[in-house]
């Protein structure tokens, strides 16, 4: 069975240089960050050194087991993967134990939200896989 190259199954996923990856920027953007968050997420945002944004991911223990806490990131990144995003940020995404039981939509409503009150959404791709 062969498999897709990278680039064809992109779908919901966040692209390479739009990811946090750094331990150290994760960090940076934990410590100096300001807050916006709700009943499913925290979002912490700091001034980029890069010029497209990057989103990072944290799903701690206490969103559940590997499944759950895995089911949620992949939510997460299907639902900012088509989001086009003001450039120059660094985003973390916290996934709070309530994000593991929210539908998929009620996460959708929630990381649009705060994207919205932190300024940051230009617009939605409808584009899905390029």
């Amino acid at each position: 069975m062969q498999s897709c190259p990278p680039d064809a199954v992109n779908g919901g996923n966040i692209q390479r240089e739009r990811r946090l990856r750094r331990r150290e920027d994760f960090q940076r953007v934990l410590a100096t960050g300001r807050s916006r968050a709700d009943n499913y997420l925290v979002l912490k945002l700091s001034e980029g050194t890069g010029k497209p944004s990057r989103i990072g991911l944290i799903t701690s223990k206490k969103v559940g087991g590997a499944v759950e806490r895995n089911r949620v990131r992949r939510r997460l990144r299907g639902i900012l993967g088509p989001l086009v995003l003001k450039p120059g940020a660094d985003l973390v995404f916290i996934a709070r134990s309530s994000a593991a039981q929210a539908p998929y939509s009620t996460l959708e409503g929630s990381v649009k939200s705060l994207l919205k009150r932190a300024g940051l959404v230009v617009a939605e791709n409808e584009e899905t896989g390029s």
